[in-house]
């Protein structure tokens, strides 16, 4: 079956359907991926384009589905062809072993990787050896750099950071960047299986952001009481079902940058969230925030390095968990 076949058998009324969203498609209704107080939303009557007209996206059942679920074209066409029932064409190479042998030695940091890596970002050397000796901290040196690692006991997502504070240099196809991820799930929240035994989390947007909430939650005496939970980036709009089974029944306080990628994660998240039954989601509001060196911050990680004046003028400052 070729990508016009599957695109005309499989319409995407039939795919709002599968994926249980919200809604009815129509020529004029809401939006299935984002609240929407008035309809902005369309499927074409022959049920195989749509357009966002509050967003200016559109396209394809491919699309919708890509949009849906978070995942690149191949996944949301093999997506598709399950539904359809076509088999999957036989593997030609296992990728599982290659992937394996990318990812470099980790190890717990040494002293002064620690203490290099608090002067650098403000988190204090007692917070990271928590957060190093509970496994969501790591160390490593990658393409001869050295770097830290954001990861959880599933070990299947990491995300790399080097530790002088530079971006990645660009490299084949990839650009240069300030974070290199290996590895699958990305919609998966970092430590949700970790928070199991805790009424209350607190969901983090990116790596540096939960070493900031195990910061503030050792500073705070709440490491009993609140487990620090990431998202590893404000594009992963959907989250993983799986995942969000593990906060039904808990308090989620979110922290969403001071950006319009972070806001517009943080309404979806806490859609998801309420759906799969957390009893309560809340977000602290982290702008107004000014550093020490007179730029402004935008997200957790930063209110580590707030300005005295700033921490002594506005009281949220004095407690950011939950």
């Amino acid at each position: 079956m070729n990508l016009e076949q599957l695109k005309s058998g499989y319409p995407i009324p039939r795919a709002w359907r599968d994926l249980g969203l919200q809604g009815e498609p129509a020529k004029s209704c809401r939006s299935p991926f984002r609240d929407d107080g008035n309809p902005s939303f369309s499927v074409h009557s022959d049920g195989r384009k749509f357009h966002d007209f509050a967003t200016g996206e559109g396209g394809s059942v491919v699309d919708f589905v890509m949009t849906a679920l978070g995942c690149d074209t191949p996944k949301s066409i093999r997506w598709i062809e399950e539904r359809l029932g076509v088999s999957p064409p036989a593997p030609t190479r296992t990728p599982a072993t290659k992937r394996e042998s990318k990812l470099p030695q980790l190890r717990n940091g040494s002293d002064s990787e620690l203490r290099e890596l608090s002067e650098r970002r403000g988190f204090g050397v007692e917070a990271l050896r928590l957060a190093d000796d509970h496994g969501f901290l790591q160390f490593c040196e990658l393409w001869r750099f050295p770097a830290w690692c954001i990861t959880d006991g599933r070990a299947q997502l990491h995300e790399f950071r080097r530790l002088d504070g530079q971006k990645w240099p660009a490299f084949g196809r990839l650009h240069e960047r300030k974070s290199h991820c290996t590895g699958s799930g990305k919609r998966w929240p970092i430590g949700a299986i970790e928070s199991e035994p805790f009424s209350k989390v607190a969901m983090v947007e990116g790596a540096p952001d939960l070493l900031a909430a195990f910061h503030f939650l050792l500073v705070e005496c709440k490491l009993d009481s609140v487990a620090p939970v990431a998202v590893l980036g404000a594009s992963n709009h959907r989250l993983d079902p799986e995942a969000l089974a593990h906060f039904a029944g808990k308090s989620v306080c979110l922290y969403p940058h001071v950006d319009e990628a972070g806001r517009k994660a943080a309404r979806e998240w806490a859609r998801q969230l309420k759906q799969a039954g957390a009893e309560r989601v809340t977000a602290f509001d982290l702008s107004g925030l000014n550093l020490v060196d007179g730029t402004t911050g935008k997200d957790l990680a930063d209110v580590c390095r707030i300005d005295p004046d700033c921490f002594e003028g506005n009281a949220k400052w004095r407690e950011v968990m939950p």
